[in-house]
């Protein structure tokens, strides 16, 4: 993400990107330039031609529909301006966030895309989602006379998103909801409804019957609401095959190299390179013990590495014992506990040559991709992108220009398509 010198934060984007920083911990609160910024050892790289190419391998899945991208999260972690620039590029007009100040701070780098905000019209914020054009998945009816009344108000028809429940029973319109409002149609008399959407809840698990049980309840609900696009499929529902794409499909962790389907080949490019230096190596004795708690006894002679990596910049704490990293083109098990600054490593196999102070180390990478070491630290591509922390020094690969457009082309203003396709 970007850099704030902390005595300087004066800029609206400045604000919104502190503000962001206090939900996300990606967010480094470091200027580039200051003395503190040339010490940080850890590296995260962010790889944004392999994003731009997990964008088009996506597309090339879809016959005549649109891809958005999800880049709630501070972009999975990886920078939320700098991913979207980046997709933007490479065609992508549509992003969704999940809470207004994600909205609001894409907004401030990006103007001419169209923005939305999964959680919706809030108490308190239709003024600035108003404001700042952003678009609220309306998840209740609730929120729907909310939004409605702003418009009235206005004299604005406003654009929104339906957010239809099909199975999750997390957020969106519940069937007793949505019967309400077919029955009810004109609650949205005001509203210009930019998108009818829903979520799938087991896209990514083998045999799962649900997905198609929500495709069935979508399908029925979409019949009956007004026109507009038509959005279920997640990364994975993506994969699924055409019948869940409908109008737009919005990717998510496979833009940002996990595995659409756990168990099956990935079919996206690694985006995330994680490496840390060695701090200190030492040799160590059978009886021995490494960490906190002795949950790893030496059982041979051997070398144990410490590098400047912990739990408190989202390196899980259940990757202890278990996961892996390389030094070279060796792979040495990471052993005791994963601990808040330092993870220790058995490097015994690793050349004396390789273990001066400073030698990079693989954490997450081509050799560790994210979903092996979400796997063994008993967890999520998605949960591990997200937890990426603030003490990570960012870098990107790829040059960063702004959103290419075709000569005269630029993406429809909210809700400008679904407008002809109702009036069609």
């Amino acid at each position: 993400m970007g850099r704030l010198r902390p005595s300087l934060v004066n800029s609206q984007r400045q604000r919104l990107q502190l503000a962001t920083s206090c939900l996300h911990r990606g967010f480094q609160l470091v200027a580039e330039g200051l003395p503190a910024a040339r010490h940080i050892p850890v590296n995260l790289t962010v790889n944004l031609e392999r994003l731009r190419t997990n964008y088009q391998i996506i597309r090339e899945q879809l016959n005549g529909g649109e891809a958005a991208a999800v880049v709630k999260a501070n972009g999975y972690g990886l920078g939320c301006v700098e991913v979207s620039t980046a997709l933007a590029q490479q065609g992508c007009h549509r992003f969704f966030v999940a809470q207004l100040a994600e909205g609001l701070l894409l907004r401030e780098a990006i103007d001419d895309v169209e923005i939305h905000v999964f959680n919706g019209a809030m108490p308190g914020t239709v003024d600035d989602l108003i404001e700042h054009r952003l678009i609220p998945a309306l998840n209740s009816l609730e929120q729907i006379e909310r939004w409605a009344q702003a418009a009235k108000e206005r004299q604005q028809e406003l654009p929104a998103t339906i957010h239809i429940d099909t199975g999750m029973n997390r957020t969106g319109l519940g069937a007793d909801e949505t019967a309400v409002l077919i029955d009810e149609a004109w609650r949205l008399d005001a509203l210009n409804v930019v998108h009818v959407m829903s979520h799938l809840g087991s896209a990514d698990v083998a045999d799962s019957t649900q997905p198609a049980e929500q495709l069935r309840r979508f399908e029925a609900h979409r019949r009956q609401l007004p026109m507009g696009f038509a959005s279920l499929a997640n990364s994975a529902g993506i994969f699924l095959g055409p019948a869940y794409h409908f109008d737009l499909v919005r990717p998510g962790v496979a833009l940002y190299g996990g595995s659409p389907h756990p168990d099956q080949k990935n079919p996206m490019q690694q985006v995330v390179t994680l490496t840390a230096p060695i701090l200190q190596v030492r040799n160590v004795v059978v009886g021995d013990y490494v960490g906190y708690a002795a949950t790893h006894a030496v059982d041979r002679p051997g070398k144990v590495a410490t590098i400047p990596v912990g739990y408190a910049d989202g390196f899980l704490r259940s990757a202890s014992n278990s996961a892996v990293a390389y030094v070279g083109s060796v792979q040495v098990p990471i052993i005791g506990r994963v601990s808040m600054d330092l993870i220790t490593l058995d490097v015994t196999e690793v050349a004396d040559s390789e273990l001066h102070s400073g030698a990079p180390v693989e954490l997450i990478g081509d050799q560790v991709p994210i979903d092996e070491a979400a796997r063994r630290a008993g967890t999520i591509s998605h949960e591990m992108l997200a937890a990426l922390g603030a003490r990570y020094k960012r870098s990107y690969v790829g040059e960063l220009r702004s959103p290419a457009r075709a000569a005269g082309e630029r993406p429809e203003r909210p809700g400008e398509r679904s407008e002809q396709e109702r009036r069609g």
